[in-house]
């Protein structure tokens, strides 16, 4: 592949997720960030498609360097020509493994799942994602859902099972991610520690729409 390093706006950047390796961007991130470039750190370039200026490495740095300099904001960007769409999904991988925040075991299986459907070799994305052809074989055991539904560690007990419309849309929209006897434990601790807020009605609500839940759910599985 052949590149150029150029002079562009911000703006004529494009964030197409469908590149992206990761799950989502963290506006944390992304505030951090902004605090280093206040600070005085110059990040690497950002690597964009030379024909449609999508992004192929540094969404968080698009965001930053928006969120700092303005719409008008001009920085140093690595164009390079690629051959197909596979080819910059590839490095799209390439890049976000070796560098910035770790890529989660969610956003390798991910990943696996948009290369295999731009049909890129298994050779090829293991290498992409810097793991080994166990770790790859691994992760679509434990995170895809037999109906093709890439699986939060929250829900990885589906995996292999079908899932309803209504498990899709928690899995993507609201599932934080974590093993779910770390929020059941949380919940536990609010409780046997006092530190419940009890004045917020919202938190009331909330609790008492969890005992009719559980009061319900357990009969029902013999707890």
């Amino acid at each position: 592949m052949t590149e150029v390093i150029k002079r562009i706006k911000v703006t004529d950047l494009v964030l197409d997720y469908s590149l992206y390796p990761r799950h989502h961007l963290d506006d944390y991130h992304t505030r951090e960030m902004v605090e280093a470039i206040n600070a005085g750190v110059i990040f690497p370039p950002i690597v964009a498609d030379k024909a449609s200026m999508r992004v192929v490495d540094g969404f968080h740095r698009a965001r930053a360097y928006r969120r700092k300099y303005g719409t008008e904001a001009e920085i140093d960007a690595i164009l390079r020509k690629y051959a197909s769409e596979a080819d910059m999904f590839e490095d799209a991988m390439k890049l976000n493994s070796a560098h910035g925040r770790n890529l989660t075991a969610f956003d390798k299986a991910r990943s696996i799942r948009r290369a295999q459907d731009l049909e890129i070799s298994e050779e090829r994305t293991v290498k992409a994602l810097n793991i080994t052809h166990d770790r790859y074989a691994q992760l679509i055991q434990q995170h895809w859902s037999a109906d093709g539904e890439v699986l939060k560690y929250t829900l990885s007990h589906m995996a292999g099972k079908d899932t309803t419309q209504e498990q899709r849309d928690f899995n993507i929209g609201k599932a934080g991610g974590m093993d779910q006897l770390f929020y059941i434990n949380q919940v536990i601790a609010l409780l046997e520690t006092g530190s419940i807020d009890w004045e917020r009605e919202r938190v009331k609500v909330g609790l008492r729409r969890l005992y009719e839940i559980l009061e319900k759910k357990l009969s029902v599985v013999g707890v």
